[in-house]
């Protein structure tokens, strides 16, 4: 290449390193307390704006995408994704693809690998077409272990129904990341197999609680049941808190109080019953549960408590986003037993015992989706994300870290459905698909009379 010819390619290079530069940023704000959805949105702005002006350079600058894209770098391949599904070159979208399988088949660190797989996912759903739902459940039908999970995601993420017997296939199939997939299926309305009902019953949490979670959102109160049955198995409590009725309460209160009650912890303020406050309190004593319990109890009071300089640290950055949900750096979310026991004895009265509560109010659709909009880490908005499809029937293709922009209009559309006179909801209550939560027991849900949302 002469002189002039590399010249040209500098400006697409630096539009490829800003790209990166401002993904890397964005996973990274995604996972802390403290950037907004506004902070989001403007970064995201600016890589389109990169992005854009690498579309101009067409198929120049789709070249240099292919010679700096490096497995090793994960942001190189989310440039490089993104910018394929913005030319619509999805025969070129394969190669990174291949890659990728290539890559993380070697002896690779699971975390490297996983982040390569997180990139190319997240430039899938962001960047691709919407009319390239066949395209994609092609490439599902014969991808490898690591590849499969990447186009699960795609498929989930943008409730492509189309791919759906694509994505049942791939499920019953080796994977490298069985979770994702089983999520991917649960964001598909009425895809949820036996074979993922059959995964409850995995040695792996993460595998079992993700099986759950589908089958949770896909309306299969059966899965209650099994839970209840469970209740040595800490990954259980959650899914538990995010469909169960009022007498899962004492459950939790006990879970919570047992020899792993990390989880039970923040099931209590998932879950939201002020009736959990005191146990939650007593937790906070406990130095290696302390963060889990003052979790619980801001999810149920809205109250941080924490002082002003309070400074994040940067270990959550060196942890992978959805492990580090017990880190309380930037929250403003106190510790301290005695601030905590103040508190509630100064506020605690206006918190109705026996009526679901979040960040300080009665729980409700509303209230719910304005918490999905707060300034929350990621793992924490994708749960609560969850529990409001499973308790008010909502299917719908909201994902927490989706671009910005199509997370507001999602909600705005679910906003504008809920205010139709018919969708009417109690404040306060235990709802399961959209139907009255039951008193007693797990499984059937009363009948209220009232529609899903």
């Amino acid at each position: 290449m002469s002189m002039g010819g590399a010249g040209m390619m500098e400006p697409y290079r630096e539009h490829l390193r800003m790209v990166g530069e401002l993904y890397d940023l964005r996973q990274r704000w995604l996972c802390d307390w403290e950037a907004t959805l506004d902070d989001l949105a403007e970064v995201e702005a600016r890589i389109d704006g990169h992005l854009q002006a690498l579309g101009r350079g067409g198929e120049a600058a789709l070249a240099v995408a292919l010679i700096e894209a490096a497995p090793q770098g994960p942001w190189t391949f989310y440039a490089l994704v993104a910018l394929a599904c913005r030319l619509h070159r999805f025969a070129i979208v394969r190669v990174p693809l291949l890659e990728l399988e290539v890559y993380c088949e070697e002896p690779t660190d699971e975390r490297a690998a996983a982040s390569l797989r997180q990139a190319v996912a997240d430039a899938l759903v962001h960047h691709l077409a919407g009319d390239a739902a066949e395209l994609v459940a092609e490439a599902l039908r014969d991808a490898g272990p690591h590849v499969a999970s990447v186009l699960a995601t795609c498929v989930g993420a943008r409730g492509w129904v189309v791919a759906a017997d694509d994505l049942r296939d791939a499920a019953a199939r080796e994977c490298a990341d069985r979770a994702a997939v089983l999520r991917a299926l649960g964001q598909l309305p009425g895809t949820v197999p036996g074979a993922v009902l059959a995964e409850v019953r995995c040695g792996d949490p993460v595998v079992a609680r993700a099986a759950a979670v589908a089958a949770l959102r896909s309306g299969e109160a059966s899965v209650l049941d099994r839970l209840a049955h469970r209740k040595r198995a800490p990954w259980a409590i959650l899914p538990v808190a995010m469909g169960g009725g009022p007498a899962m309460g004492t459950w939790l209160m006990e879970a919570a109080q047992g020899e792993e009650p990390a989880q039970a912890l923040l099931a209590l303020g998932v879950f939201g019953d002020p009736r959990g406050l005191e146990v939650l309190v007593e937790q906070l004593r406990t130095e290696a549960h302390a963060e889990a319990a003052a979790l619980g109890l801001f999810l149920i009071t809205g109250a941080r408590l924490g002082m002003e300089d309070d400074a994040e640290s940067e270990a959550v950055d060196e942890r992978a986003c959805d492990r580090a949900w017990t880190a309380l750096e930037g929250s403003g979310i106190s510790t301290e037993p005695v601030a905590w026991s103040r508190w509630l004895a100064e506020h605690g009265e206006r918190l109705r015992p026996g009526q679901r509560h979040r960040l300080g109010r009665l729980a409700g659709p509303h209230t719910d989706l304005d918490v999905l909009s707060m300034a929350l880490p990621l793992w924490l908005r994708r749960y609560l994300a969850d529990e409001f499809v499973i308790r008010y029937g909502v299917q719908w293709s909201y994902e927490p870290d989706l671009p910005v922009v199509q997370q507001r209009e999602i909600i705005e559309q679910v906003r504008s459905r809920l205010d139709d006179p018919r969708m009417r909801f109690i404040d306060g209550e235990w709802y399961f698909q959209g139907r009255l939560a039951p008193i007693e027991g797990a499984a059937a849900p009363r009948r209220s009379g009232r529609p899903k949302a």
